[in-house]
Order: C-alpha cells, then structure tokens, then sequence
C-alpha cells in the first residue's frame, strides 16, 4: 500500500478488461464441422474443455478430464451450471437444454449398442451405414445448445472462436479423408 493517500488505487478497475470464460466458447458452425470431421472426438475435448475453464473460474473440486472422457454423464450438469451462470446474472435463456442433453446422451447410447450389434452379429453390417449418420446427428444436437454455453459466457455468437485455426485441420484433414474412406466401405457392404 502506498503512502500517498491520492494515489490510484492499484487494483484493476477497467470494466473493458474481459474475466476468463467460466465455459468453452466455440461458433455452433465450428462445433458441428469440428464434432462430424473428427468423427465425435471433439466432443470429448469440447466437455473437457468446458468443465476445465468451469473449474478454473469456480474453483470447484472436480476433475475435467475424467468429465470430458464420460461426457454423457455430466452433460446435463454442464448445462444447469450454464444456465446457473445465466440466471445468476439477471438475464433467461430460455431453451430445453435438458432435452437437448438427453438426445445427446440417447444418441450416444444407441450408437455404441449398434455398433456392438454390428461387429458381434452376423447380418448386421448395414447398421455400420446407420453409424455414420449418428455422428453429425450428435454435432447438429450439440450445436444447438452451444448458444446457451456462448451466451452464460458472454460471448452469444462465438465470436472468439469462429475460426479454424491450424490445429483444428491437422484434425478435420484426416477426418475429412476416413469419411470418404468409411463412406465408400458402408457403400460397399450395401452392395453385398
């Protein structure tokens, strides 16, 4: 503390200055090319990501990794926690997220069953076509609640992270490149 009574204070009082995002903010068109090129690894990151910026602003004793791996478990908390931050500050978003949530993890479920069914049950191979359809089905899912994330932080566009940066087409490339690869081997099953 200083001596002189006039001085400034020294604690940083600029409301411009932006607070750490409490949620992962992403663009729902980012979201959903990111999540169906990567074959739905990205979601594991995005929760991952989430639950890691949840933790650092709130200091909550959770552990980011192990929600990001089990993300179907804690969707739904992930949400109330937005929606939390939304009330919290005076304002509504008002959107079904549990709904939402649900879908996700449904759709999760059921493409893990089908793909059981299809690798141990002779005859089923057309459920791997069925599969490949789920995976943008779960982004589209994702990406309509992204706007509830994106507004609890502040940011309701996803401006901040709208663009593809170098790391995400080390990831969409490839992905790009297995799609044309299990598309064209799903077509060739059907022609059995």
């Amino acid at each position: 503390m200083s001596e002189n009574v006039y001085a400034p204070p020294l604690a940083q009082l600029d409301p411009a200055v932006e607070q750490p995002y409490e949620f992962y903010v992403v663009s729902p068109k980012k979201l959903m090319v990111l999540g169906t090129l990567t074959f739905g690894l990205y979601f594991y990151y995005w929760s991952y990501k989430n639950w890691s910026l949840y933790k650092r602003a709130t200091q909550a004793d959770i552990a980011p990794w192990a929600r990001g791996m089990f993300c179907i478990f804690f969707i739904h908390q992930l949400y109330r926690r937005a929606n939390e931050k939304i009330r919290g500050s005076g304002r509504i978003f008002d959107w079904d997220f549990e709904q939402w949530a649900t879908v996700f993890v449904v759709l999760t479920v059921a493409a893990n069953l089908l793909d059981a069914v299809a690798k141990r049950v002779d005859g089923f191979e057309f459920l791997v076509g069925w599969l490949l359809l789920i995976v943008p089905l779960r982004a589209f899912v994702l990406s309509k609640t992204q706007p509830m994330i994106n507004f609890a932080a502040n940011d309701p566009e996803g401006l901040s992270n709208s663009r593809f940066t170098a790391l995400n087409y080390l990831f969409m490339v490839p992905g790009a490149l297995f799609w044309g690869l299990s598309l064209f081997g799903a077509w060739v099953i059907y022609l059995k």
